[in-house]
């Protein structure tokens, strides 16, 4: 005897409804999905003056050129000089001036915008007279990782006499945020105890990303006990 043939097995394509529902799903996906990842932090060489002037006057010190996800940036640092007649006393103040602004466009061929500024005046009468930029602790970051510039100044003002601390002045700025370290230098003579190094930090450090209080941390440390020439 022989086995009987097996029944032929049969096949379902699936309804054409069905197909209908799972492109329409699979459409949803793609266009929720993200089409680009956004551009990083690009650091360029120092842009060339063509038909738009380059922003800042002759006592410009160091300008910083660079693209992040809003477009192009720069970064320009001065430093001036001046004199005023206190109101009071009639004194004849010097005083060191010393200007952070931030300048944007959209078009590479186009004019700057400013977006903002930041200045420290430091008057003094009679004494000794000092300001600057710490140039090589300037400059732009991506700490956080989302394609938008971080801003970080740091600087050092002094009217005194003798061997005192110097002022210093650290920011980070992010967007319209700003974090920032404010305090003295701190100074070691050969044979006396260390003097000077207080410091406090603004109201909301405390609450700022963990990479830019490393960041400022780290600044401080390295600009605290930095001697500074007059």
């Amino acid at each position: 005897m022989h086995d009987p043939p097996c029944p032929p097995r049969r096949f379902r394509l699936p309804r054409p409804a069905l197909i209908g529902a799972a492109c329409l799903a699979l459409a949803a996906c793609a266009d929720e999905a993200p089409t680009s990842v956004p551009p990083g932090l690009t650091l360029l060489p120092e842009p060339v003056a063509t038909a738009a002037p380059l922003p800042g006057r002759d006592n410009v010190l160091r300008r910083v050129h660079f693209r992040d996800r809003h477009g192009e940036g720069l970064l320009v640092l001065e430093r001036r000089d001046e004199t005023h007649e206190d109101a009071d006393s009639g004194e004849v103040l010097d005083v060191a001036v010393l200007t952070a602004q931030l300048h944007a466009r959209s078009d590479p061929r186009g004019a700057w915008s400013k977006q903002w500024q930041r200045q420290i005046r430091q008057p003094c009468a009679g004494l000794d007279l000092e300001a600057g930029w710490f140039l090589e602790h300037v400059g732009v970051t991506d700490l956080d990782g989302d394609g938008q510039a971080e801003i970080t100044l740091a600087s050092h003002t002094f009217c005194g006499g003798g061997i005192d601390p110097h002022q210093l002045h650290i920011s980070l700025i992010d967007g319209g945020t700003r974090y920032g370290i404010e305090g003295e230098t701190r100074v070691s003579l050969p044979g006396e105890a260390p003097f000077g190094g207080e410091r406090h930090g603004s109201a909301n450090l405390a609450t700022a990303p963990a990479a830019f209080v490393q960041h400022l941390e780290a600044l401080w440390s390295a600009l605290r006990d930095q001697p500074i020439t007059m």
